[in-house]
């Protein structure tokens, strides 16, 4: 959960009922809401690099953010040379152990409301992979605010039954 400048993790695999976001975690989380409004990923970043590259042969053009002053490692954003829709992004971690890499990737993308969005993200770090699939978006929802509220602790997973 993630409010725009606060951000909670709870669930049966925190590593705490309620874990607060701090640092390079909270960072992350606020990358990851630009996303959805790319108007402001412009603005989040001071400095920017650009190049091109290719994925899975097709050629992208990737431009990297930063903000050298803040201690906060840079963002790589990856975008469809031929359409210029975000394709990919590979942010870092900071950890005690280094930085910690997490690629996501965006497919399949619809018409919703005259903007392509993406239905389709495959979330890759060094400990797990995920793919998200959307049936449906819908655009101008409204959202209640209390749903970006700190969210109450999870509770603590029930115990298995011993085998027999």
């Amino acid at each position: 959960m993630f409010d725009g400048r606060n951000g909670w993790f709870a669930g049966p695999d925190a590593p705490a009922p309620l874990t607060p976001l701090t640092s390079g975690v909270l960072d992350v989380a606020r990358v990851e809401a630009l996303v959805a409004f790319p108007a402001g990923i412009k603005q989040a970043y001071k400095q920017w690099k650009i190049g091109t590259g290719a994925i899975d042969d097709n050629e992208v053009q990737i431009v990297q953010g930063s903000n050298p002053d803040s201690g906060l490692l840079p963002v790589n954003f990856y975008f469809d040379s031929d359409t210029g829709l975000l394709v990919r992004i590979v942010r870092w971690n900071l950890t005690p152990v280094g930085p910690n890499p997490t690629q996501i990737d965006y497919d399949d993308y619809r018409d919703v409301a005259g903007v392509k969005m993406p239905f389709t993200w495959t979330v890759s770090q060094t400990y797990m992979q995920m793919t998200i699939k959307l049936d449906a978006l819908q655009a101008n929802v409204p959202v209640d605010a209390s749903r970006f509220a700190r969210p109450a602790p999870a509770a603590a997973p029930r115990p298995s039954a011993p085998a027999r």
